[in-house]
């Protein structure tokens, strides 16, 4: 052959695939079972019009043999070569369709990509603001304390500036008496992977020490290596609060200590001039009766009735100072039995105005101090009586219900009752609702009645509709 004709041969196959290419891009849109049916039919039928004439020509030529496979051979071979024909078209489809899947999914990733780079980049812009501008030291060292980073905040705790703290480590700020507890705090961290919060001192630039306050965490870079990751807070003006707070505590403690001693002892010791006083007023009385005349012994009245009213007050004074002054045990107290106690105690005064107590069950054991459950209990039924109401038989109720945690007592009465306004007031030191030449008083028992309460840990209050009566409840732990 010669190189014309090899090139011409060549050029008649680049010819020939150009013309399949452009076949098969022009057939790749047909559905493949529609392509086959059809192209089969189609070659069948150009293949056997082929056959057909070249098969009339050789008739006479050639052996029956070679004209019947002459003439039956393209039933085979045309739809042969047309399947795999189609087979090329259908990998070619499946090989665009993967493509195109490949190019839509490697796009989305480069979009998602792209959005995740952007979120982190948005959040790390806000961790390090967050680092920059909180008002808590944070530091990132080594295992072997050498400082990496630190921010605005931990710089103004220690003194030192960002390059400064690049040549030190931790262990150049701490004292060496926080040594113990600095390796006991690093052993938690390899252990539990944190470490704090615990209290400790740093050691300023300029020398001076600061109490702070550290946790901190173990946590890996990018890098695969571990670092320290350190929260600082000053805790200078916390602690001065704390020592202000506990010296004022101390020095209310003796304030109110000096103040009941002083309460008990002017109380016990005003006594003796008052009773001196009655007794002189009685003196003159019986002497000197006769003498100063009625209005003369009006006068002494006066005198001896305001000093034991003095007197009174006095002892009542001293019975509330009483209160909570002596440091008595808690022990379990039937409050049935205290009932009991104060009826037994009152009932000359129940009597005399026909009282009914009532109680509809059982009352509680509580831990407490029996004295002043007794003071309490005698005070509520003993106002009870007082402030009864003349116009019907007194009754007065006792009875208890439990709450999650505590017991609620009542002391109901169908008494004079207390105005709105006043259900505050009734429990300060020396408020009288009522004028002397009414009703007795102090103006000192439910002042005694909220104190015992509130130091038993419960609280004390009064419900009452005026001219109906009123319902004193107090809570006590159960």
């Amino acid at each position: 052959m010669t190189a014309r004709g090899g090139a011409e041969d060549a050029a008649g196959q680049g010819g020939g695939n150009a013309f399949r290419d452009a076949v098969v891009r022009l057939l790749l849109p047909m559905p493949l079972n529609v392509l086959f049916i059809g192209g089969t039919l189609f070659a069948v039928v150009v293949a056997e019009l082929v056959a057909a004439a070249v098969s009339f020509a050789m008739i006479g030529h050639v052996p029956a043999v070679v004209w019947a496979g002459a003439f039956f051979a393209p039933l085979v071979v045309a739809p042969a070569e047309l399947a795999v024909l189609v087979a090329v078209i259908g990998r070619m489809r499946d090989e665009t369709t993967r493509r195109r899947l490949a190019e839509a999914n490697l796009l989305e990733d480069a979009v998602r990509r792209r959005q995740v780079e952007t979120e982190l980049r948005a959040n790390e812009e806000k961790l390090r603001a967050m680092f920059e501008k909180s008002p808590l030291g944070m530091a990132r060292n080594t295992l072997d304390g050498a400082f990496l980073e630190a921010n605005p905040a931990f710089i103004g705790i220690v003194g030192y500036g960002l390059e400064e703290l690049r040549a030190l480590s931790y262990w150049d700020l701490t004292p060496v008496r926080f040594a113990d507890s600095e390796a006991s705090q690093l052993e938690r961290l390899e252990t539990a992977g944190h470490y704090g919060p615990y209290e400790k001192e740093y050691i300023r630039k300029d020398g001076r020490r600061i109490p702070v306050r550290l946790s901190g965490m173990l946590t890996t870079g990018s890098d695969g290596e571990s670092y320290i990751w350190s929260i600082v807070e000053d805790i200078t003006e916390s602690r001065a609060s704390e020592r202000a707070l506990v010296a004022k505590t101390e020095e209310l403690a003796r304030s109110n200590a000096d103040l009941e001693q002083f309460a008990f002892i002017a109380s016990h010791d005003l006594r003796e001039p008052l009773r001196m006083v009655s007794a002189y007023m009685g003196l003159l009385e019986r002497r000197f009766g006769p003498v100063i005349g009625a209005e003369g012994a009006e006068y002494l009245g006066y005198a001896k009735e305001g000093a034991q009213r003095m007197d009174r007050l006095v002892l009542d004074l001293l019975e509330f100072s009483r209160v909570g002054r002596m440091e008595e045990a808690l022990e379990p107290v039937p409050l049935d039995e205290v009932l009991d106690g104060v009826i037994a105690n009152l009932s000359p005064a129940m009597g005399e105005c026909g009282a009914r107590m009532v109680r509809p069950g059982p009352l509680p054991v509580v831990s407490a101090v029996r004295g002043e459950m007794a003071q309490l209990l005698q005070n509520l039924v003993g106002n009870a009586v007082k402030y009864r109401d003349p116009s019907r038989p007194l009754v007065v109720e006792v009875s208890a219900r439990s709450e999650p945690g505590l017991w609620v007592i009542s002391v109901a009465d169908n008494g004079i009752g207390i105005a709105p306004d006043y259900s505050e007031r009734i429990f300060r030191i020396f408020q009288r609702l009522h004028t002397r030449d009414r009703f007795e008083g102090t103006g000192i028992g439910l002042a005694i009645c909220k104190r015992i309460v509130e130091r038993h840990g419960g609280q004390i209050r009064v419900d009452s509709v005026p001219g109906e009566g009123s319902t004193f409840s107090f809570t006590l732990p159960a």
